[in-house]
């Protein structure tokens, strides 16, 4: 059993490297990050379920930064144009998975469902949210002449979450 813990363990290393901070501009960005290229973390305060789990799910991704929250480690990394955050709890449980991407990416039914409402408006950016156990959540920003939306999309029902009016 130690020789399997160990071998994971240094396949991991291998396989990620070293953690280097990603630079974001992304307002949805997690706050209050610390990340773990100081000298006083190691990739083996992460926990060993969590990088478990991240390595079969996500085993090919290669420029991965892990961070660690006030009782959460975060794994960040793009894979296909599409931004990662992959939260997992202080005992290594997956949390939730939130993916950043463009219209280009997002899946066609979701795609069908807000341009059928919100036909003359311009799909900016899409946040989907992956809870184990619970459907997938998609939050829409949405661009239009005279005001931005933020439409929530869950099981076929779609809800405006806010609205702003663009300055002149």
């Amino acid at each position: 059993m130690k020789k399997l813990i160990m071998a994971t363990s240094l396949a991991v290393v291998a396989l990620t490297g070293c953690a280097y901070s990603q630079q974001t501009t992304h307002s949805l960005a997690a706050a209050n990050v610390n990340d773990y290229k100081s000298k006083d973390h190691y990739l083996n305060d992460i926990n060993v379920r969590a990088m478990r789990h991240f390595v079969d799910r996500f085993g090919d991704v290669t420029d991965v930064a892990w961070h660690r929250s006030n009782n959460s480690f975060v794994a960040v990394f793009s894979s296909d144009s599409i931004q990662h955050r992959v939260i997992y709890t202080q005992r290594g449980d997956l949390s939730y998975i939130m993916k950043y991407y463009e219209e280009n990416r997002m899946p066609r039914n979701i795609r069908a469902q807000v341009k059928s409402t919100y036909y003359d408006y311009k799909i900016y950016v899409i946040q989907e949210i992956e809870v184990p156990g619970h459907p997938d959540v998609y939050i829409v920003n949405l661009q239009g002449d005279t005001e931005w939306k933020k439409v929530r999309l869950c099981q076929g029902e779609m809800e405006v979450m806010e609205e702003f009016k663009k300055g002149k």
